[in-house]
């Protein structure tokens, strides 16, 4: 069965390319539920870039990495169609420090 938030996720314009969309509808499955779409996007970026860290620069860390930028942007955009708050926080949520802590590595 295909979650609403997968249905979404498909149905952005310009679509992903299918080994992206594929790995971000894979991440989104796998994360923590939460009330509103743009913080389910933002949790299954950050099980992305949980999965790039430990890569380095390997090569296969590009696919995760891609699917943690994609879904930031799409929790953004989630979030813009709830109404400026909602943007606001995310944007606030998914800082560079907020990053970081969420991620348990320091910050730059």
């Amino acid at each position: 069965m295909t979650s609403p938030d997968s249905t979404w996720l498909a149905e952005r314009t310009p679509p992903a390319p299918r080994a992206l969309l594929a790995r971000m509808q894979h991440a989104l499955a796998g994360s923590p539920h939460a009330a509103d779409r743009a913080t389910r996007l933002g949790n299954a970026a950050l099980a992305c870039l949980r999965e790039a860290l430990p890569k380095g620069r390997d090569r296969s860390a590009a696919l995760p990495l891609l699917a943690a930028d994609a879904l930031l942007t799409y929790a953004c955009e989630a979030a813009a169609e709830e109404g400026i708050d909602a943007l606001s926080r995310v944007c606030t949520s998914y800082d560079a420090q907020r990053m970081a802590e969420l991620l348990g590595t320091p910050a730059s």
